[in-house]
């Protein structure tokens, strides 16, 4: 129960942002994010991945980012993991960053229902290739999944991101809902909508995202 207190908290603090960090003008951006990752699990703990995506952005008329990341978790028990990552971003016309983040994620599976919640805290931190100007993060996520039948999963999941660099304050908040496919044990799909909203800020951007990405077990 401790758990759960705490993160009612860190959820109370974090969607009070995104109701009082509003700006009145928002500029909106129609954005398309495509990809694959590769998973190898060394054993029932430990697993490594490496992921590629583009995304496209003014309604797909040009290539916003494309990234390269490596991961690597541990899974302590059921309720509790860990994850590394390290990913380099190369954004079309604009600066390349590298960023490391380090994750801990606690689940619950609300039994006999088919629902699952989940926490996700995420450090995140990003310096810029060329200029060295940095970019910390912490980033709170929390989610809820639906088990339609053994293959398919419903999910929805709020995230607000707190930087700790040029002026300590809450910068972002994102909304998203869809679904997963496991279509074999090698190969699952998911498909998901996504709001990201900066805030605080003398020009806020809207992002509405529309994701199709793909998993493969090695």
């Amino acid at each position: 129960m401790n758990w759960i207190k705490i993160i009612c908290v860190v959820f109370s603090i974090s969607f009070s942002s995104a109701l009082f960090g509003q700006e009145s003008e928002v500029t909106i951006s129609n954005d398309f994010w495509t990809g694959a990752s590769l998973k190898y699990k060394l054993n029932k703990k430990i697993a490594f991945s490496v992921d590629q995506q583009v995304r496209m952005t003014d309604n797909l008329n040009r290539i916003r980012s494309t990234f390269f990341e490596f991961g690597a978790s541990y899974k302590f028990n059921k309720h509790f993991s860990t994850r590394a990552q390290y990913r380099y971003t190369m954004p079309n016309q604009q600066r390349h960053v590298n960023r490391l983040t380090l994750d801990g994620t606690v689940k619950w599976k609300i039994k006999p229902t088919k629902f699952e919640l989940s926490y996700r805290f995420r450090f995140q931190h990003g310096v810029v290739t060329f200029t060295k100007e940095p970019e910390t993060y912490i980033r709170n996520r929390f989610q809820i999944k639906y088990k339609v039948w053994k293959k398919m999963k419903l999910f929805a999941r709020y995230e607000s991101f707190y930087r700790l660099n040029d002026k300590m304050r809450f910068r972002r908040n994102l909304c998203a809902g869809g679904i997963e496919f496991e279509l074999n044990k090698k190969l699952d799909l998911s498909f998901f909508y996504r709001m990201d909203q900066k805030i605080n800020t003398k020009n806020p951007e809207r992002r509405n995202i529309i994701a199709v990405l793909a998993s493969f077990a090695i």
